[in-house]
């Protein structure tokens, strides 16, 4: 593979096959995210015990929350990725946010697990989200122009 492919900044970076990987994977995390969401909103009181939370009034409410956000910024990245040939630095922009809040995310909930408030279960959903925040870091460098 030629090496100038992969150099951030260089728009024939985005045609190399790490790149479309990177893309599908991060459309694939960002609809997860949209669904996740959106069970956090509906049924927070199923999913709350998984995490050893008891699912009363105000953990509900703030976990139901969480998930709205979880379904704006898992559907903002939908939404640049659809737009991305237009107009690339759209989806840098929301790929920033998209890191952050899953870097953000990572890091509240290993706390969460370091303090009790959560079960120890809850560090397969931190490590994915950690995972999923240097991916879009990865894929927002690598679509930059």
């Amino acid at each position: 593979m030629d090496t100038l492919n992969t150099q951030p900044g260089n728009p024939s970076c985005r045609s190399c096959p790490l790149h479309k990987i990177e893309g599908c994977l991060t459309t694939l995390i960002a609809w997860l995210t949209v669904v996740t969401g959106t069970a956090q909103i509906l049924i927070p009181q199923k999913m709350l015990p998984l995490l050893s939370v008891a699912p009363d009034a105000a953990p509900a409410h703030l976990f139901a929350t969480v998930g709205m956000f979880m379904v704006l910024f898992g559907g903002s990245v939908i939404h640049a990725q659809r737009y991305a040939q237009q107009n690339p630095s759209v989806l840098t922009v929301v790929l920033l946010w998209a890191f952050l809040q899953k870097l953000g995310a990572s890091l509240f909930v290993a706390w969460g697990i370091s303090k009790g408030v959560f079960a120890p279960l809850a560090g397969i959903v931190a490590s994915f989200d950690f995972l999923s925040a240097i991916l879009f870091f990865d894929y927002r460098r690598r679509s930059a122009s």
